[in-house]
């Protein structure tokens, strides 16, 4: 981890910091100006409140591209993609609100979301929803699928991890093979009670970055794919362990042709173009694992042989770009844009809020 952090600060100082300060203005639906309205970088510890005029200024993030969103009581959350070189005059105009159908869930389809949202990640004991009764639940026994929804922000405490995470607009859902969430999320960092809580946070956070999708792709990013102990291939699907086709920048050979890479320049300084159709096979040699995550592993695939064959395989996960490209920074968070996300099966599949860290934390 040592040579990845050094790795990453490298590049970035070698990314040009234009974007010192974020500036906009915030408004109603009528177009004027909300004064008090919550306004942060989304996914990030970066927030602040509008002033009397609407107006707000923040730092930028280290990211090259991030979503600057703005959220008040009442109104529809609302969020605008800005850059290091396009950052300045944010117009962020809040809509009506519309709120979900339904009522406060009962106990059971509140258990099932934290069933969902939190379990069988490593500091998910503690976790406090703070609001349970903004969520909106609704589930399909047939097709078992679950949709949550929330009527204003959904907020809830890791005190394993020092966070405080505040969703505008949560949207989960999905069934047993693939969930996901989406929203405008800021993070609160909590405030320490013990001596020790500053070296524990810190501790448990690099557990939490050790083996996940981000420290995947910041080692693709720095070049350290083998140091950092990852490997990759193409194959043809979920639960496939074809060895034919590994990527170029992981450092494998392979008995069938020449690797392929998956990274590519870009002209944006900083900023990477991950490329490939269809699926990659990724595996994590490091010291970042638990003896807890076959059991992980099993929630995400109910199905006991395709759960056998995924138990065996630990610290895999199967990774699929369906717009066959995106872009991604040094930092490892992969840039908004239009194209569509990569969908993951594996033991990164739910994107669990409970190991969620802010874009703007980094080892140290």
């Amino acid at each position: 981890m040592h040579i990845l952090r050094l790795s990453l600060l490298l590049l970035l100082w070698a990314i040009p910091v234009n974007a010192r300060q974020i500036t906009g203005t915030v408004t109603g639906p009528d177009g004027s100006p909300v004064s008090g309205a919550t306004v942060f970088v989304h996914h990030t510890t970066l927030v602040t409140e509008s002033g009397p005029d609407g107006s707000f200024t923040l730092p930028a993030p280290p990211q090259y591209a991030f979503e600057v969103a703005a959220a008040a009581d009442g109104l529809a959350p609302f969020g605008v993609r800005a850059t290091r070189t396009d950052h300045t005059d944010l117009a962020l105009q809040l809509g009506a609100a519309v709120d979900p159908a339904g009522s406060s869930p009962d106990a059971t389809l509140l258990d099932e979301f934290k069933i969902t949202a939190f379990s069988y990640t490593r500091f998910s004991s503690d976790i406090v929803i703070e609001n349970p009764d903004a969520l909106r639940i609704t589930k399909d026994a047939g097709m078992g699928t679950l949709d949550v929804q929330s009527a204003g922000p959904f907020a809830f405490s890791n005190p394993a991890l020092g966070y405080r995470m505040v969703i505008h607009g949560l949207r989960l859902g999905g069934n047993a093979v693939a969930y996901g969430w989406s929203g405008w999320a800021y993070f609160e960092s909590m405030t320490p009670e013990k001596s020790k809580d500053e070296k524990t946070w810190a501790s448990n956070r690099e557990t939490t970055f050790e083996g996940s999708r981000r420290h995947f792709l910041a080692s693709l990013m720095a070049g350290e794919m083998k140091k950092q102990e990852w490997a990759a291939w193409f194959v043809g699907g979920p639960g496939a362990a074809e060895d034919h086709s590994p990527i170029l920048e992981a450092g494998l050979k392979s008995v069938y042709g020449d690797p392929q890479p998956i990274l590519f320049e870009d002209d944006r300084p900083g900023v990477g173009r991950v490329d490939w159709a269809g699926w990659l096979r990724i595996k994590y040699f490091g010291d970042g694992g638990d003896s807890r995550w076959p059991k992980f592993i099993g929630r995400f695939w109910p199905v006991s042989d395709l759960s056998e064959v995924l138990a065996s395989e630990m610290h895999v996960s199967f990774v699929e770009l369906p717009a066959f490209q995106a872009f991604v920074d040094a930092t490892g968070v992969l840039l908004p844009s239009d194209a569509l996300a990569t969908r993951e099966l594996g033991y990164w599949t739910f994107h669990r809020l409970a190991d969620t860290l802010p874009y703007d934390w980094m080892p140290e």
